[in-house]
């Protein structure tokens, strides 16, 4: 008996455990999608005054307007940050798209340095995963990074 006469099978014989082995199947795909986020990613850089997206993870601190991105297979996220006299005066929210996972919420922040932003993922209502797009100004650079964080899972006993 070959695997897709054994799952037809337990489908005539046995529906309501074909039913949980779809669900388990499905669950455990959007787990390693989610899981898989930094696959195949990449950081980009785009300046408003140059329509050239640079692939490497910083730029030359000129003003000017940048968007910052992450891409991988199955998330994709950016933000623009506002550079005036080597300083960040402002940080907008961006776009976001995903693949097997919801955002429960999305925030940016800036100090004259540092921007960051944030997007928290779900998996079937569950917490799963933190993603901080963040860029930082260090003397006439700016240099980007991407960090993701699993929620905690509160204090042990």
């Amino acid at each position: 008996m070959n695997a897709p006469d054994a799952l037809q099978n337990i489908r005539s014989k046995h529906p309501v455990a074909y039913l949980v082995l779809y669900l388990f199947v499905g669950w455990a795909l959007l787990v390693v999608i989610t899981h898989a986020i930094a696959f195949g990613a990449e950081l980009l850089i785009a300046s408003s005054d140059q329509p050239i997206v640079k692939w490497e993870t910083t730029d030359k601190c000129t003003d000017g307007t940048r968007t910052v991105y992450y891409n991988s297979p199955s998330l994709y996220q950016e933000f623009k940050v506002e550079i005036n006299n080597s300083k960040i005066v402002d940080a907008e929210l961006g776009d976001y798209s995903t693949i097997g996972a919801t955002v429960d919420a999305e925030q940016v922040e800036h100090t004259d340095s540092h921007a960051t932003y944030r997007i928290d993922l779900n998996i079937l209502g569950r917490p799963s995963r933190t993603c901080l797009l963040e860029c930082d100004i260090r003397g006439t650079t700016l240099y980007m990074s991407e960090i993701q964080m699993r929620p905690d899972k509160g204090p042990s006993s």
